[in-house]
């Protein structure tokens, strides 16, 4: 292969990625009317709501932690410090629902056309290989063997890339939930640092007062204000029952978050400015995969 062969095989590798990424940006619209409806996100999340129940209060309480540790170790990272962004990978997200993984298999098969594996479920379709076997100059490249399929597969880590979009969006959705239990707290019981055993503790306590009290020797009145004084303590089953009413009520609160959170970002763009965030990510990603892995195998074939 001569030095023109060469540039052109670039230049033809630079254009199949170009219209690669201008079709995913033109998907993004019907992607978001498709799958970001107040109807498919309800469909979607019927299919997974008895398997999505746990994960829900407790991605809630490890929100606030775990955003507080990123930014933590993004303090560092700013100044120069390389090591924090392997640091950064070691903060787990969360629970990962079947709801996110589902919204995860659709923006790679859908939007992107990249493969993807989930469960009995494989789709195959490579959208930029596809681009790159119809383009005349570089589709002979392939096909003699100076191009594999297997190189062009690995171009780009968008898998981990859909990851990060998913984590990004589900932290928001579990920190506001986490408010929504701080702000229960503050609103019942006066108390902006209570967490779900708090506000367990808090009805606990509370409901063995007021039993006490309706059985005091003087009156329920005098009851109250004596045990006031020296209050009961709740049996460790009540604080158990109790704690467990306040995280149903916290799972209630991020179901329905879940539920109204894509449809509402939906009617104020927030979904389109996100996924046009991902692909600007993606075609980042491919183009430097392409000058590191490609190019110096090109210019080797034409030494």
């Amino acid at each position: 292969m001569n030095d023109q062969q060469t540039i052109t095989a670039i230049f033809g590798l630079e254009e199949c990625l170009e219209q690669y990424i201008a079709d995913c940006r033109s998907r993004v619209d019907g992607f978001v009317q498709r799958h970001f409806s107040l109807q498919e996100t309800i469909a979607l999340q019927k299919q997974s709501l008895v398997s999505d129940l746990l994960c829900h209060p407790v991605n809630a309480l490890w929100a606030i932690p775990s955003l507080f540790l990123k930014k933590l170790i993004e303090v560092p990272m700013k100044l120069g410090w390389r090591s924090g962004a392997d640091l950064m990978t070691l903060v787990p997200a969360g629970l990962k629902t079947c709801y996110q993984k589902e919204i995860e298999r659709l923006i790679a098969t859908d939007l992107l056309e990249w493969p993807c594996t989930m469960g009995d479920r494989q789709a195959s379709t490579n959208g930029l290989l596809e681009r790159i076997k119809q383009h005349k100059q570089v589709g002979s490249l392939r096909a003699s063997g100076a191009l594999s399929d297997e190189a062009l597969r690995e171009l780009s880590d968008i898998p981990r890339l859909i990851a990060e979009h998913s984590a990004g969006r589900a932290l928001v959705l579990d920190t506001t939930a986490t408010v929504l239990t701080l702000v229960t707290g503050w609103l019942f019981f006066g108390d902006h640092s209570l967490g779900i055993s708090g506000m367990g503790d808090q009805i606990a306590g509370k409901r063995a007062k007021d039993k006490a009290a309706s059985t005091f020797m003087f009156g329920a009145s005098l009851g109250s204000t004596f045990y006031s004084v020296f209050p009961p303590k709740p049996s460790f089953w009540e604080v158990v029952g109790a704690t467990l009413i306040v995280g149903l009520f916290i799972t209630a609160m991020s179901l329905l978050v879940g539920l109204l959170s894509d449809p509402c970002l939906k009617q104020v763009g927030f979904q389109h400015t996100q996924l046009n965030s991902l692909i600007d990510a993606v075609e980042e990603s491919l183009h430097r995969q392409l000058r590191k892995r490609l190019k110096p195998a090109l210019r080797q074939l034409a030494a």
